[in-house]
């Protein structure tokens, strides 16, 4: 066989045809499409991976996410109360106008954990209105302009302020707080003061032993109470303007907030002129409990010239019992044991007058006869003595308290009583 040998120009630096340079632009470009269009699709799937992710975020981590992002892009105004689905739905759309959505994401991740305050420092007073009228009146000079209606509003807005800007709590809070217990500053500096408002205020709060007299379910008496520290001219109750109560239960924990703001440092100058010593939380409750004892006196009186009688707790039920029994409306049953004991009263009082009468006739009778057979006067007098203690016994008043059972007619109480007067008269004459 003959061999075929193929022998190569010394000069290596083949020049290629317009062909083949067209061909290998292609290819090349070709490879450089391929991955460009590659690593785009992998990232449009990232990105859109990422923003599904997102939904799954808490309503708080999204509202706090957005609420950083508005005040680091200078637009804090727009941090406005939206409903739960849109904190979501807005971060999406902030994020996606960024070059790199993910990287600014971590990046406001970043901040909140630096600058915000974990859940669990505010559990203590979320659900608690006294704990936040308490926290809220320390930076109630903040808040001039807001308006809060009833428990929910007030607790959403102190826990939104802690959670989402504590550094404007630090830095406006009153740490002159005059409680026996010391604020301290010690620790990090987002929870330092809260952490220490807390311990402070639970150990120094009004004790409940002192509001004892504090009837929470007494419509009347906490009405009175708002009232008389809503218009203390020295010392008005906190938060006015700013905190609007719905109900009694938010004005009862107002009073207990307002009291708990004031000092329990005992003091020579507070008290009365003859007693001082008080601290200004125990001056205020003692000078409430007295005027409030004041009123309630002349209300009774009021009450008692108007025809309106109270009547007692243990015998509320004991006259709805009577009034089913007999079937008569309230007012007609009180007014008929009044007619009632009224009657027997004044039939006692004739009866007395009658034997008054006579035991004063029997005793002339027998003065006249000693005179005429002995002429001595002491008999008549140790008769006179006996006879006046005999009517001064009848003349004793009936017990008001009436010994009928439940089956007795409201109609037969007259005759029942007047009975029962004459065995007590038998009775006491025996």
């Amino acid at each position: 066989m003959n061999e075929q040998s193929t022998s190569m120009y010394n000069n290596q630096n083949y020049p290629f045809d317009q062909a083949s340079m067209l061909y290998s632009q292609s290819q090349v470009l070709k490879l450089v499409t391929d991955e460009h269009i590659k690593e785009v699709k992998s990232d449009r799937r990232t990105i859109e991976n990422f923003l599904k992710s997102l939904n799954g975020l808490s309503v708080h981590d999204a509202r706090s996410l957005l609420f950083i992002d508005n005040i680091l892009s200078g637009n804090s105004l727009e941090n406005l109360d939206y409903d739960d689905d849109d904190y979501k739905n807005i971060l999406i759309s902030h994020l996606i106008n960024w070059p790199s959505p993910i990287g600014r994401y971590n990046f406001l991740i970043e901040c909140k954990a630096k600058n915000q305050i974990p859940e669990k420092y505010l559990e203590w007073f979320k659900n608690d209105l006294r704990c936040s009228l308490f926290l809220t009146s320390l930076v109630s000079h903040l808040l001039n302009a807001e308006a809060y209606k009833g428990r929910y509003e007030l607790i959403d807005g102190i826990t939104n302020l802690l959670r989402y800007d504590i550094i404007k709590f630090n830095s406006n809070v009153n740490t002159d707080l005059l409680y026996s217990e010391k604020i301290s500053k010690d620790g990090d500096w987002r929870v330092s003061f809260l952490l220490s408002f807390k311990s402070t205020y639970l150990k120094g709060r009004t004790q409940d032993k002192e509001l004892k007299w504090l009837d929470a379910s007494n419509i009347d008496q906490i009405e009175w109470a708002y009232s008389y520290l809503d218009n203390d001219k020295d010392r008005p109750i906190i938060l006015q303007g700013i905190f609007f109560p719905e109900n009694i239960e938010d004005k009862y924990d107002l009073i207990l907030a307002h009291l708990d703001t004031l000092s329990n440092i005992e003091t020579p100058q507070i008290g009365t002129k003859n007693n001082k010593g008080f601290s200004l939380r125990s001056y205020t409750l003692y000078k409430m409990k007295k005027a409030w004892d004041g009123r309630k006196n002349y209300d009774s009186k009021v009450q008692a010239s108007n025809g309106n009688i109270k009547i007692y707790k243990k015998n509320q039920s004991k006259l709805k019992e009577l009034v089913k029994y007999n079937k008569v409306a309230t007012n007609k049953l009180v007014n008929k044991f009044i007619e009632d004991a009224y009657e027997n009263y004044t039939a006692n009082c004739l009866e007395g007058a009658q034997e008054l009468d006579q035991h004063t006739s029997n005793e002339d009778n027998n003065v006249k006869g000693k005179d005429k057979t002995s002429g001595s006067t002491s008999g008549a007098d140790t008769t006179h003595t006996k006879s006046t203690s005999a009517i001064n016994q009848s003349k004793r008043r009936i017990p008001l308290k009436s010994r009928a059972t439940p089956t007795a007619r409201v109609t037969n109480q007259s005759g029942r009583l007047h009975s029962e007067s004459l065995k007590y008269k038998e009775k006491s004459r025996d």
